[in-house]
């Protein structure tokens, strides 16, 4: 017994030295969706039941696990209604979007690449930029709280679906079946959480910062940074995993 137990672990730690593992591969549309939750404007009274947020976007320098160098943009709606009362906290949240652009591969799995991947990235082939497609679809819900008059914070979860194809996804299958392992097969379902925190300036708006990860079986993690007008207009920066650094605009509608 104790030989046994033995010889497995020389033999996961031959594999670790080796570099024979495959590293993990998975579809572009499991990434954040970017899309700007509008703030109550004002802490006193009731607010719309409902109110609908458009947004377009564009990233560079995208990361990720084993992804590297690539730009994306789309655009993302986001409805929000809620449920029990315009003076309500709880809502209800669904979300519909797509994206595309290129992104390259790499190895960021620290010797867990097999040779004929690191091989592989060496080749033409390897070097190359590989397009892709993805639509994006959202349920959850969320609660927004009240800091005093200025203040507010929230939370808000559910699920992300997701759905894509491209010559990225090509390659995929193609490094799958001796090279890599695909965490999905160009679609697939995430859980999404995110916390959020904003300042209320009175007359000139709303500020948010909004923190976001989505798992299963592998985690992702972005962060937003959004100005809100009272007129409905709002934009901002953010930072997402395989959407990358970049900027977003859009509007809200309330209802």
């Amino acid at each position: 017994m104790k030989k046994s137990i033995f010889f497995c672990m020389l033999s996961v730690a031959a594999l670790s030295l080796c570099g024979c593992l495959n590293p993990h591969l998975s579809s572009m549309g499991a990434s954040q969706m970017i899309v700007a939750h509008q703030p109550r404007m004002d802490a006193q009274g009731d607010s719309s039941l409902m109110s609908l947020s458009v947004d377009g976007f564009g990233g560079a320098k995208m990361t990720g696990r084993n992804i590297k160098d690539g730009y994306s943009f789309g655009a993302n709606a986001l409805l929000n209604y809620k449920a029990f009362g315009s003076s309500s906290p709880f809502y209800l949240e669904t979300a519909l979007g797509g994206k595309a652009g290129e992104a390259s591969l790499k190895c960021s799995e620290s010797g867990k690449c097999n040779d004929l991947y690191n091989e592989w990235l060496l080749s033409d082939e390897g070097k190359n930029d590989f397009s892709f497609w993805s639509l994006q679809e959202r349920l959850g819900g969320g609660a927004d709280f009240d800091l005093g008059q200025n203040a507010f914070i929230g939370i808000k979860g559910g699920l992300q679906m997701f759905q894509g194809g491209g010559d990225f996804d090509d390659i995929r299958d193609k490094l799958g079946k001796n090279m890599a392992d695909n965490d999905d097969e160009g679609y697939g379902l995430k859980i999404y959480s995110s916390v959020y925190a904003g300042a209320r300036l009175g007359q000139y708006g709303a500020i948010v910062l909004e923190g976001e990860a989505m798992w299963l079986k592998t985690m992702n993690f972005g962060f937003m940074l959004n100005y809100f007008h009272p007129s409905g207009f709002h934009g901002g920066i953010f930072a997402a995993e395989k959407v990358g650094y970049g900027v977003n605009f859009g509007k809200s509608f309330s209802f």
